[in-house]
């Protein structure tokens, strides 16, 4: 019997005299139930037509028509490598200047036909070996090669890169028909360069760890020499276990979405395309991981005080916390009113840490 019935019971005894509380005790239903009423259509607030968005210049805020909105969001939507779903999207708009939250976003989204078809992750055995947490930028990097098939030649092509999984930057690539171990020294002369010797790696005592697989290149006695001879800790992987290395193969993941809408007819092809694509990923491209920041942004924000880490070793796992609204982030992704400074080694760090190491660069400290 439904609740309809049972609150005509209930009139019908009261017309014939009998008490209230008495009928709704027979019926077995409360007094509010009795009472309720309930309305008519949706409830809740209507949604709102604009959104509000902070202009840079006179740090005031204006109100936008969601119309406009909409319009921000295809011309994102145009370019393949930003086709973002709305939680991704929602970062994206922040960053523009837009107060927002994801659920506004998944509305104009939906109204406009821009969702995307929700992904249904297929099961999976998680690995049982340790994962890798690193404190700051540059403890722990990865690397591996990729290989992309070249049509004119009919032969593949191979993609060795080299990132940091604190930021997910990429440090440095090499693409060749073929990478012998003299171009992975090479490579890692120029990572060591441009980023270990001006974040002064040596001073901050950051213990480098590099991890890679059992690959004939990265296990040549020359290559494990050159990374003791500068500092770094090599060390590799299970055989048959990429998870131990998941943080350059869920880059490849993403860069096998960019290469696998295009067909390479020269080598010169594929090199065009992948400066395009690694300076957007790096500067560009939202990263989840990374505070939905794009990694050189995060680092530069983590450089300035604005990310604060949380390490929970008993569980492994990492979070990020950003101490920035987004909306003080300009178009390009840059903090405004806080300066960005590239990382610059100490005086005289460069000078004496310096040293030519068979054609590549070393910061080890001098010997006395």
């Amino acid at each position: 019997m439904g609740l309809g019935e049972k609150k005509e019971i209930v009139a019908r005894y009261i017309s014939q005299g009998l008490k209230r509380n008495h009928a709704l005790s027979i019926a077995g239903i409360s007094k509010h139930q009795y009472y309720h009423r309930p309305r008519k259509g949706k409830r809740g607030r209507k949604p709102t037509k604009q959104t509000l968005k902070v202009i840079p210049e006179g740090k005031n805020i204006e109100r936008v028509d969601d119309a406009l909105v909409v319009d921000e969001i295809k011309l994102i939507h145009q370019d393949p490598d930003t086709d973002y779903g709305h939680r991704k999207m929602t970062f994206a708009l922040m960053a523009l200047g837009y107060i927002i939250n994801h659920k506004k976003v998944y509305r104009l989204m939906k109204q406009a036909l821009m969702l995307k078809d929700k992904y249904q992750k297929a099961a999976r055995e998680f690995v049982k070996y340790r994962k890798v947490l690193p404190a700051q930028p540059l403890e722990v990097l990865e690397m591996d090669i990729k290989f992309v098939w070249i049509e004119r030649d009919r032969k593949h092509a191979f993609v060795l890169t080299v990132i940091d999984t604190f930021t997910r930057a990429v440090l440095g690539r090499r693409t060749a028909f073929n990478i012998n171990q003299h171009m992975v020294k090479q490579l890692w002369g120029e990572i060591i360069e441009n980023y270990l010797q001006p974040y002064n790696c040596l001073n901050r005592q950051i213990a480098i760890e590099i991890r890679n697989d059992n690959d004939s290149r990265f296990i040549a006695t020359s290559v494990q020499a050159f990374f003791k001879e500068n500092q770094i800790c090599q060390v590799f992987t299970h055989p048959y276990t990429p998870q131990e290395n998941g943080h350059i193969e869920s880059f490849h993941a993403i860069l096998s979405k960019k290469l696998k809408r295009y067909v390479f007819w020269s080598l010169q092809d594929l090199e065009q395309c992948l400066v395009l694509f690694y300076e957007k990923y790096n500067n560009h491209r939202l990263h989840s991981s990374t505070l939905y920041l794009p990694p050189m942004v995060f680092w530069q924000c983590w450089d300035q005080g604005l990310v604060q880490v949380d390490i929970n070793q008993k569980q492994r796992k990492i979070k990020f916390k950003s101490l920035m609204p987004y909306q003080q982030l300009s178009g390009k992704m840059n903090p405004r009113e806080v300066s960005c400074p590239q990382p610059k080694p100490l005086d005289g760090v460069e000078d004496e840490n310096k040293i030519e190491m068979n054609g590549a660069v070393s910061f080890l400290q001098p010997s006395v």
